[in-house]
């Protein structure tokens, strides 16, 4: 009863960092965001994209770890800014964290995983993304 409750209130910090519900399936929590941009073009014109956010931790027996994976879509001007926020906020990247970067529909797509707490990953990920508001 005890780590149940502890998996909520984990499970609720992140869905306050991240702004969405998680939902736990499969044995991981999962929550799966869309981010609207809206973009002036050289014409004048403003395009709205609408950005994939994927989110899930499973959690570890390891110290209130989880192993976290995040794929981020991100427009070509808001790539460096993200990156540039992650490395500076103020919760140091893990020992064991990757991305990846792709490019996809024209956007790129950061894969992001790491063992870490999941609050850790999603407050880091959720600063970042706030940079780009």
């Amino acid at each position: 009863m005890v780590e149940t409750d502890l998996l909520v209130k984990t499970s609720e910090k992140v869905n306050g960092f991240l702004g969405g519900e998680m939902e736990f399936y499969n044995g991981l929590w999962h929550l799966e965001k869309r981010r609207d941009v809206k973009v002036l073009t050289s014409s004048g014109l403003y395009v709205s994209w609408s950005l994939d956010l994927s989110v899930t931790y499973e959690m570890t027996i390891e110290n209130h770890k989880a192993i976290n994976q995040a794929e981020v879509f991100l427009l070509p001007e808001e790539l460096l800014v993200f990156i540039g926020e992650l490395i500076r906020h103020p919760i140091f990247f893990p020992t064991r964290y990757s991305q990846q970067l792709s490019t996809e529909r024209g956007m790129y797509c950061l894969r992001i995983t790491s063992h870490e707490s999941p609050e850790h990953f999603a407050e880091r990920l959720s600063d970042s993304l706030r940079t780009l508001e």
